[in-house]
């Protein structure tokens, strides 16, 4: 594996616990007043995720997966992370039978839902002490490609109809991204038929991360204008950042499929510095 693909335990865990942090708020946001019962429990998570973001940044980042300290660490999260799942997997069969008040749509639930398993299923290896082994390309693309297009129509839904020409751009990346999931779901067929990687993945991947970038560079110039008070729109800071660290944790998943002189997946942060806390 890559140097630039493989994360730390610590740094799976700090990006993670981030992604959860942040889909506790939104949840909270998002749900109104009248739901007191859920906001006081999306509340508390979003306090223990805090609690534990706290807790790792007391812990080497260069603790390995088999050190007493980071199984310990795997084994404090676990019940959080799964009980924070439990609660998204209610909220989505309420929101399926409109019994919850909440301004989330069925398919934003099953984006989170998905991200949270993928945190499971690590720390599932973590808590014994274990790397957990990476997705394959084609899982990983499954998960991320989604969230991608997902972030894209989130965003042009998000945007006042004043801001016609991001709304433009970023409905047809979401198109983009919607065909790469097709495309993807015909490579993961061809795969029963060959043993070794299907030779036009190469390029797959290579387009795949040319569209990332643009889109990434799309939310980039949003975020600035919106620092500015230069857009339109009804969504939070929070919101619109939360892209960014998914971003580059998917390019850098996907750098162990790419070239070993490929220079298209740019540097980037798990965590940019300017997050909000």
């Amino acid at each position: 594996m890559k140097e630039s693909s493989y994360l730390s335990p610590w740094e799976e865990h700090h990006f993670w616990l981030k992604i959860l942090y942040d889909h506790a708020h939104f949840v909270r946001d998002y749900l109104s007043p009248a739901e007191k019962e859920y906001v006081r429990i999306a509340n508390d998570y979003i306090d223990q995720f805090a609690y534990l973001r706290k807790r790792l940044k007391k812990l080497s980042p260069r603790l390995t997966a088999a050190s007493l300290e980071m199984s310990d660490f795997a084994r404090e999260v676990h019940p959080i992370a799964y009980g924070y799942y439990t609660l998204e997997s209610n909220l989505q069969y309420l929101r399926l039978r409109n019994k919850v008040n909440l301004n989330l749509t069925p398919t934003f639930l099953a984006g989170t839902l998905l991200e949270n398993q993928e945190y499971l299923r690590i720390l599932g290896y973590l808590t014994c002490g274990n790397d957990a082994p990476p997705l394959s390309l084609v899982e990983l693309l499954d998960l991320w490609l989604e969230d991608q297009a997902g972030h894209a129509s989130l965003l042009a839904n998000g945007l006042d109809p004043l801001e016609a020409e991001i709304i433009n751009k970023s409905n047809e990346l979401a198109k983009i991204f919607l065909w790469y999931l097709y495309e993807n779901g015909k490579i993961k067929q061809m795969e029963n038929f060959t043993e070794e990687q299907v030779p036009q993945q190469v390029k797959f991947v290579r387009n795949v991360i040319i569209s990332v970038n643009q889109f990434n560079q799309l939310v980039i110039l949003v975020l600035k204008e919106y620092k500015e008070n230069q857009l339109f729109n009804r969504l939070t800071y929070r919101f619109l950042e939360h892209h960014l660290p998914e971003t580059c944790y998917f390019l850098k998943k996907l750098s162990y499929y790419t070239p070993e002189d490929s220079d298209i997946i740019p540097n980037c942060e798990l965590i940019p510095p300017y997050f909000n806390e």
